[in-house]
């Protein structure tokens, strides 16, 4: 009989998490089965929270690794009881009241949080075993990445758990927590950051006379095919966007007048100031 899982928060990340544990592809073999939750008990603040996520799982199949999962509110406490691991899905503000609610029931259990900004440190106030994960909203669909750090106390059968339930958003990297900040900028913020490239380009064909549907299809391919091209391909993107220049071509001139408005450098800024406002987070008790 499998394990039972608390997702405290189920918000946007919590159900970005939720979808792809639920819709994990069917284990190989008994032994990863026994990493996946028989049940997965979810804790918002209201009705109208729960519901919603009552109304995403009814979007699904059957999940392939028979995952049950109970939607519920205001009942915190009584599902970590009943829970081995636990999930932290809760904006940074939220996550000291929640987690001071449920501190006589939480003790010695795994941790895995979602709240930006929070330390290891601080959340082993409410237990040792804490894994801290940066994710990102394309994790929904598959096309996420999660960055991990681990606590001392947990041991290497917790960390493939950890690994096979949070892996599935997409790509999984694990890195020393002093990248945590960072991976929170670039991972966390990055799709808006990139979504405002995306809207740049659509609106530009716009401009020039391009339809909406069709100016909004060519920018999608662009971005998704160019990230396709550096990650396949192995070089680097300095490589590749000269091999698209001509010289005195359009590409170069259009270079040419990115770099005086500063595009890189703003994008290299935004994302450092993302990661010193993340850095704050925690410190925000």
């Amino acid at each position: 009989m499998g394990y039972t899982l608390a997702i405290l928060g189920c918000g946007v990340m919590g159900q970005a998490v939720l979808s792809a544990i639920y819709n994990a592809p069917k284990a190989e073999s008994e032994e990863i089965l026994s990493l996946y939750p028989s049940k997965i008990i979810t804790c918002n603040h209201d009705d109208e929270s729960a519901q919603q996520v009552t109304d995403l799982i009814n979007t699904f199949d059957e999940s392939p690794n028979g995952i049950v999962v109970e939607s519920t509110y205001d009942q915190n406490t009584g599902a970590v009881k009943e829970a081995t691991v636990i999930i932290l899905g809760t904006k940074p503000y939220l996550a000291e009241p929640v987690l001071k609610g449920v501190s006589d029931v939480i003790t010695d259990k795994l941790l895995i949080s979602l709240a930006a900004g929070w330390t290891i440190g601080q959340l082993q106030d409410y237990t040792k075993k804490v894994s801290r994960v940066m994710t990102n909203t394309p994790a929904k669909y598959g096309y996420g990445c999660a960055v991990v750090s681990h606590s001392p106390e947990v041991v290497t059968e917790e960390k493939q758990l950890v690994s096979q339930l949070i892996g599935h958003v997409g790509k999984y990297i694990e890195l020393p927590e002093k990248n945590m900040d960072a991976a929170t900028a670039l991972v966390g913020s990055g799709p808006a950051f990139v979504l405002l490239m995306l809207e740049s380009l659509m609106e530009s064909g716009i401009k020039m006379g391009i339809p909406l549907k069709e100016s909004r299809e060519c920018a999608i391919k662009v971005l998704e095919g160019t990230a396709k091209m550096v990650e396949e391909s192995g070089m680097h993107p300095t490589v590749l966007k000269h091999q698209v220049c001509t010289p005195g071509g359009t590409t170069i001139a259009g270079l040419c007048v990115m770099e005086d408005k500063g595009v890189k450098s703003g994008i290299i800024r935004g994302v450092e100031e993302a990661a010193k406002v993340a850095a704050e987070l925690g410190k925000k008790k």
